[in-house]
């Protein structure tokens, strides 16, 4: 072989093994940048601190957030709403329908599923306080926000988004997406901010307009031209199955069981409805304060309370299921199960109440996936 050759043949292999390093160094780049593009893996609710991706600051995995089908806009949200009268109502809404009560200086309002289905979102004010009733379809979610937080008033609507299923909301003044089931702002200028929960109920329109027959209820006269004798979603509040992909499951209870959580923004409880019903009345820890879960037999609905009276007294409580009856152990006393004492009936006796989220397990799960199931009473 001459010099020539041995020459050109080093160069041959001289240049395979510098195309061979540019390649190596271009797939490790190019790996490189895809791994910096890929949200961190996220084991159900929130991050911990905010992630930056292509430009995006987000509290959640980027890429799930899951376009429902429906444009933004499709969706939208009630900003002037009309009342009706329950006579009004009562040939529109039909006995066994949901809807979320809210009762607001001293008067209760009803916001049927039927209408709420199509809107998700009521900004109203009353006095001086502004609120947002808000409902999730595929996560049974029905929440009630004070719409003040630090930045200033959030007017809600729905973007036609999901993550776990539950609607993603984005406010007017800011741009700023929001959680629904949890009142966090996720991504946008007021990321972080969360609204404070308002007391409410679901419960079907039967009970509720024989519990308050002078009540509002929210007009179907709404200026929007829906269908609202019709579920948009069909049979999927029966069905097993879910729309899009969760990324936490627990198999605590149920998928679709109504649960009501409580948390007291460390520590949170989970309780079932299917279970209440067979109890009463369970017990258990927020953190380190003793709370009870009261099944009310007549609305099906459950709500939360310390077990201390607003006066400070401390009890501890038992149930007779058979007189479905509610007493302390203390003094004998009985109980109602909104709190309130049937003796001393005011509200320095009452029990401090703990607003609870009402919604499918999943979704509930997935949203505090550290918030634990209660199955059974525990000792305080």
């Amino acid at each position: 072989m001459t010099q020539a050759q041995k020459q050109n043949i080093g160069l041959f292999v001289g240049a395979i093994v510098v195309i061979s390093g540019i390649s190596l160094a271009f797939s490790a780049y190019q790996s490189s940048k895809a791994n910096a593009s890929a949200w961190p893996v996220l084991d159900g609710g929130v991050y911990t601190s905010a992630v930056t991706r292509d430009g995006v600051t987000s509290l959640v995995p980027g890429d799930q957030l899951y376009d429902s089908g429906v444009v933004e806009g499709g969706i939208p949200a009630l900003t002037n709403p009309t009342y009706d009268s329950v006579l009004a109502s009562d040939s529109v809404i039909a006995d066994s329908l949901m809807g979320i009560d809210l009762e607001i200086e001293g008067q209760h309002r009803f916001y049927p599923v039927q209408i709420m289905n199509w809107h998700e979102v009521v900004n109203d004010s009353v006095g001086g306080q502004s609120f947002a009733v808000t409902y999730c379809p595929l996560c049974g979610t029905g929440v009630v926000y004070d719409r003040h937080i630090n930045m200033g008033t959030a007017t809600l609507s729905a973007t036609g988004q999901v993550y776990n299923n539950n609607t993603v909301l984005k406010d007017e003044e800011s741009g700023s997406l929001w959680i629904q089931a949890t009142g966090q702002s996720i991504q946008g200028s007021w990321i972080g901010e969360s609204l404070a929960v308002i007391p409410s109920q679901m419960m079907t329109w039967s009970v509720w307009k024989n519990l308050y027959p002078s009540g509002l209820v929210l007009s179907t006269n709404t200026g929007i031209a829906r269908d609202y004798t019709r579920h948009p979603y069909g049979n999927y509040d029966t069905s097993k199955g879910l729309y899009f992909p969760i990324n936490h499951t627990s198999p605590d209870f149920t998928s679709k069981w109504i649960t009501y959580g409580v948390t007291d923004g460390t520590n949170g409880l989970a309780f079932a409805t299917i279970a209440l019903s067979g109890t009463g009345i369970m017990t258990a820890k927020l953190g380190e304060v003793p709370v009870i879960a009261i099944y009310n037999f007549e609305t099906d609905t459950v709500r939360v309370f310390e077990t201390k009276s607003r006066n400070g007294d401390v009890h501890t409580f038992s149930f007779d299921f058979a007189k479905k009856r509610l007493t302390d152990n203390e003094t004998g006393s009985a109980w109602y199960a909104d709190g309130w004492n049937v003796k001393n009936n005011d509200e320095e006796h009452a029990l401090i109440e703990i607003p609870a989220v009402r919604g499918y397990w999943f979704c509930l799960a997935a949203m505090h996936p550290t918030w634990k199931a209660v199955t059974t009473s525990e000792t305080n």
